[in-house]
């Protein structure tokens, strides 16, 4: 007995159950079951090669339902296989490995197995009852034959298969068709409208049929199976023997794969042609907006087919497109320009082209561009040459830029051998300018030690003078020797004129009267055999100057020039406007660029030599024998005009004379007139006036004057005095003080505390010389009234009235004087100096003073020696522990010590040490006024 077949067989390459190969698996399952096959065959999904062993199983008669097994990886390769492989029929079903409903799909395969069974045989006995009657008619057997080969044929179409009536009524449907819409038993005499896919498109169809068609074919969109498909329907008539119709036949296809696919492909498609029409965006903008020209021409005539921006900014806009290069540019047929693009598109070489002319005709004419430019060919998929491709940029500045360098190139390397000599000539200027900085600035140095000097000499002969009384013989050459002193101090303050500190009070002037004014006196100081000759150019500037010292000046250059001219000759003054230039600054480092008024002062004497021309500013320099001249005027000359801003400077060749050239700044104020000598009455008066002089004769000279004029004199050497003096309580009206004054005190600071302590008073400034303290840019402050020395009685008078009746003016009550307070007992003097000489002369005028005297070589002999109530006088510069030291340790043991700095230089202040300064040389007055001030509380 053969045994029943399974229900399920499974086909796994890992249980080893067969050698998975059609034909053994065939034998497999030929051998237990002849003729009898497994409802569901399931491929695991392991099998290597599932697909070709159900199709032999297949053909083989063995209708099962095929069950696919996969590993998700593979699902869709399969499937897509699968639906291209009609000879396994529509009865197959493809699951994932992990699928959870696997035993479900497979009882769902079964029991539609055993349905299909059930209904073959009914349909087996149906055939089997009704051909009885003619089994032995050939013709029926043949018939049967045809049925079952039909039959097989529709149930195994991998389309979906349909007949209908003439009402629509399901007749006939075949496996694909209950797979594809879920038809079965039930849905029998069911209409088609009930199915998925029906509607207006199959009204459509089924009437073009009815129509006569015979076919008809639509394409429509449904859902099936609970997702969104493409379904392809073709339609045919069913007509019976006699022709008539009874029916349809539908063909059912889901193409959704196929219009996934298409639509998949559509969208690469159109992505790919945005993409495309993206790049050729993109490079049209940047060849249109590319810096340098460019253009391409195709064919052997060039005809335009691309040009950008500046192709037609530099050519000309013109139309280009579909144009030969000839027709846009007539003008360039005979041009290199257009004749090498010939060239190159017969050689089929580049060109690459350097600063070429190019002539173009346009709107304004006639016009030469220079261009960099490159001709690439171009070529077909054949390597032909098709056309040309035209790159470059327009260098027309950069070739004119470099013609114009190649053409100042000689010029330059002629101009390279003078400005070197130019240049050497500016080095010398230079160092000589520096040079004489360097002894401007040596001058402090010069004067401090001739002061010390002037001060042992000064202060011996004050001893002199008092040992031999006034009435003696020798009292004149006391008084001459005293005179000598005096031109020394002279001397010191003409050093530091060089070195630009004397006061200025300049003002717009019009040279041209002071020129004029000192006509007369140029005249009388030349003599007659000098012939003077003024000239002076129409619409000269103004500048700013003062007056007085620019007549010194020109008066010093005109006695130079008598001089050197030795009795006779020309004297020439000019003056005329300038401008100097940047190239005569750099010969000249020390002056600037600008607009000058020229004075020159012009001889013909024998000239300088060049070793003398370079000295001749410098101080006691001079080429005149000794005793006929100090070597100051230049130097002087010098200071002056370099504190005024401007540039001096001497042209002289032996043999041709000599020009002394000064270059005062312009300036664009109105000029002020200058002031009138005074002619009315001196006036005098008896208001109180405080004189602050550290020069003894000036101070004894002016007292006089003062008194002469009725004022009340108090006089003080320096500052600090003056100060106790104002802070007495005597009422004081004007204060009259010299510029520069010895000791800590500044002469401008005591101005500021008189106008404290005495509201309104007046103060007037004197000085022959000043270190800047009362200037700024070379002007005298605003608010400063300053009357020069030397000055004459008369002067001095008049402008003390001045000033005190401007007082009374502006304030006419002054508060009460206080009483003046008492002067306490002179202690004991320690004075410390390392100049034998100087420590004796010292100790000697302190002596009579009425003080008592010890002296000491050094700082380290006195300090032992100094007791409560004495006061320290000692010389800053000391052997061993310096004078500053020795007054802080002083200081140190005795707190309420007094202390006297005697020095040829400046002290700054210190606030930690209080201590007077007795700036040297000093006088005997201003050597009591520093005992007394270091007397008071």
């Amino acid at each position: 007995m053969t045994p029943a077949p399974p229900q399920r067989l499974h086909v796994g390459a890992a249980e080893g159950q067969y050698a998975l190969t059609p034909d053994a698996l065939l034998m497999r399952l030929a051998a237990p079951w002849i003729g009898a096959h497994p409802a569901l065959v399931v491929f695991e999904a392991d099998v290597a090669q599932p697909l070709q062993l159900a199709r032999a199983l297949r053909q083989a008669g063995i209708d099962a339902h095929y069950l696919f097994v996969r590993a998700p990886a593979d699902l869709y390769p399969l499937r897509r296989d699968l639906q291209r492989a009609p000879l396994i029929g529509r009865r197959w079903t493809l699951i994932a490995a992990s699928d959870p409903q696997r035993a479900t799909i497979e009882a769902d395969a079964l029991r539609d197995a055993a349905r299909r069974a059930r209904l073959r045989t009914t349909l087996d006995r149906a055939n089997a009852s009704l051909a009885a009657p003619r089994e032995g008619h050939e013709a029926g057997r043949a018939q049967r034959m045809a049925g079952h080969f039909l039959s097989n044929f529709l149930a195994q179409s991998n389309d979906a298969l349909l007949g209908v009536d003439l009402d629509l009524l399901l007749l006939y449907w075949n496996d694909s068709a209950t797979q594809l819409f879920g038809i079965d038993g039930a849905s029998a005499r069911a209409s088609l409208r009930t199915l998925p896919f029906y509607g207006e498109r199959i009204e459509t169809l089924l009437g073009e049929v009815r129509g006569g068609a015979g076919r008809a074919q639509a394409e429509l969109e449904c859902v099936l199976r609970a997702r969104p498909a493409w379904l392809e329907v073709h339609g045919s008539a069913v007509r019976d023997g006699a022709g008539l119709l009874v029916g349809f036949m539908l063909s059912c296809r889901d193409v959704s794969e196929r219009h996934e696919r298409l639509a998949h492909e559509r969208a690469q498609q159109q992505a790919a042609v945005r993409l495309a029409d993206e790049g050729r965006r993109q490079l049209a903008a940047l060849f249109d907006q590319a810096p340098g020209f460019m253009a391409v021409t195709r064919g052997a005539r060039h005809v335009f087919e691309m040009t950008n921006r500046a192709y037609a900014a530099l050519f000309g806009p013109r139309e280009y497109n579909a144009r030969t290069l000839d027709d846009v540019f007539p003008d360039l047929r005979n041009q290199p320009f257009a004749r090498l693009r010939d060239e190159v598109y017969a050689s089929g070489r580049p060109y690459v082209g350097r600063a070429m002319p190019v002539v173009l005709q346009g709107a304004k004419g006639r016009r030469v561009r220079y261009i960099d430019f490159i001709y690439q060919p171009l070529r077909g998929e054949s390597g032909e040459i098709t056309g040309i491709f035209c790159q470059g940029h327009d260098v027309t500045e950069q070739k004119l830029m470099q013609d114009g360098l190649l053409h100042h190139q000689a010029e330059l390397e002629d101009m390279v051998a003078s400005r070197t000599e130019a240049l050497h000539a500016a080095n010398l200027a230079l160092q000589q300018s520096q040079k004489l900085e360097a002894v401007g600035k040596l001058t402090g140095g010069v004067a401090h030690d001739f002061n010390n000097i002037l001060q042992i000499i000064g202060s011996n002969l004050d001893l002199l003078g008092l040992e031999l009384g006034p009435g003696a013989a020798a009292q004149r050459r006391v008084d001459g020797a005293r005179g000598a002193v005096e031109r020394g101090g002279k001397l010191a303050a003409q050093l530091l004129a060089f070195a630009r500190r004397q006061p200025l009070q300049p003002v717009a002037t019009d040279l041209t009267g002071i020129l004029r004014d000192m006509d007369d006196l140029l005249r009388r100081a030349l003599g007659p055999a000098i012939d003077i000759a003024l000239r002076i150019a129409p619409d000269l500037w103004n500048t700013s100057v003062d007056r007085d010292q620019l007549e010194n000046v020109l008066l010093n250059l005109a006695i130079n020039a008598r001089d050197a001219l030795r009795g006779s000759g020309r004297l020439t003054i000019e003056l005329e406007n300038a401008t100097l230039d940047s190239r005569y600054r750099d010969a000249n480092p020390d002056c600037a660029p600008g607009e000058y008024v020229l004075l020159a002062v012009s001889d013909d004497g024998p000239g300088m030599p060049p070793e003398v021309r370079e000295r001749a500013f410098e101080p006691f320099f001079t080429t005149k024998p000794e005793g006929e001249g100090t070597g100051l005027g230049l130097s002087m000359a010098y200071g002056f005009v370099k504190q005024s801003g401007g540039h001096i400077k001497i042209y002289s060749e032996v043999g041709h004379g000599t020009t002394v050239k000064i270059f005062l700044p312009r300036t664009r104020e109105m000029p002020v007139a200058p002031g009138r000598p005074r002619s009315d009455a001196i006036r005098g008066g008896t208001e109180t006036v405080v004189v602050v002089e550290d020069d003894a004769a000036v101070q004894r000279a002016v007292i006089d004057m003062l008194g002469g004029l009725g004022y009340t004199v108090l006089a003080a050497p320096d500052a600090a005095s003056a100060l106790t003096v104002l802070e007495s309580g005597v009422a004081v009206d004007l204060l009259f003080t010299d510029v520069v004054m010895p000791g800590l005190l500044s002469s401008s600071e005591l101005a500021r505390l008189a106008r404290v302590l005495h509201p309104g008073v007046a103060v007037l400034f004197t000085s022959g010389y000043t270190r800047n303290a009362m200037m700024h840019g070379a002007r005298l402050d605003p608010d400063v009234e300053l009357l020069s020395k030397p000055y004459r009685r008369d002067e001095l008078a008049r402008k003390v009235r001045q000033m005190l009746d401007a007082r009374v003016r502006a304030a006419p009550s002054l508060p009460a004087a206080h009483p003046e307070p008492e002067t306490p007992a002179a202690p004991r003097v320690v004075v410390v100096e390392d100049n034998e000489d100087g420590r004796e002369m010292l100790c000697a005028l302190v002596e009579m003073l009425g003080y008592a005297v010890t002296g000491f070589p050094s700082a380290e002999a006195a300090l032992p020696a100094l007791a409560p109530g004495d006061i320290l006088m000692t010389d800053l510069h000391l052997p061993g522990m310096s004078g500053t030291a020795l007054a802080r340790a002083a200081r140190e043991r005795l707190p309420a010590l007094a202390v006297i700095i005697a020095s040829g230089q400046s002290v700054a202040p210190d606030p930690a040490l209080p201590a007077q300064t007795l700036l040297k040389p000093f006088t005997l007055e201003a050597l009591r006024g520093a005992l007394e001030r270091a007397l008071a509380p």
